[in-house]
């Protein structure tokens, strides 16, 4: 049986596309999980923060880096501080550690 190439090269290409869609849902479920677990984290220092999410990660852990102001602080001019949450990929879980002020990272 002769299939013809320009139907060959389509099916070749839409699964191409395919893969890529499915590798990049992937990607957007694993930042997504990634934020969730480690705004969980955050909440509990932060009154207000931005987070950064590495979208990728490591082989092992996901990571975030949060910068705002921590409950603690008083004050309009506290300056803001910096946490890094790790998230672990196979339990699911995220950590932080110690806040630290954020202009160490400038």
């Amino acid at each position: 049986m002769h299939i013809p190439s320009s139907l060959f090269f389509f099916t070749l290409i839409m699964g191409i596309f395919s893969v890529h869609a499915s590798s990049s849902d992937a990607w957007e479920e694993f930042e997504q999980a990634v934020r969730t677990q480690c705004s969980i984290q955050f909440d509990r220092s932060f009154s207000r923060y931005h987070i950064y999410i590495d979208p990728y990660g490591t082989e092992s852990y996901g990571m975030a880096i949060a910068r705002g102001k921590l409950k603690s602080s008083t004050g309009l001019r506290a300056p803001d501080s910096s946490m890094v949450c790790i998230y672990n990929k196979q339990s699911k879980q995220a950590e932080v550690g110690q806040s630290f002020n954020s202009n160490r990272l400038d």
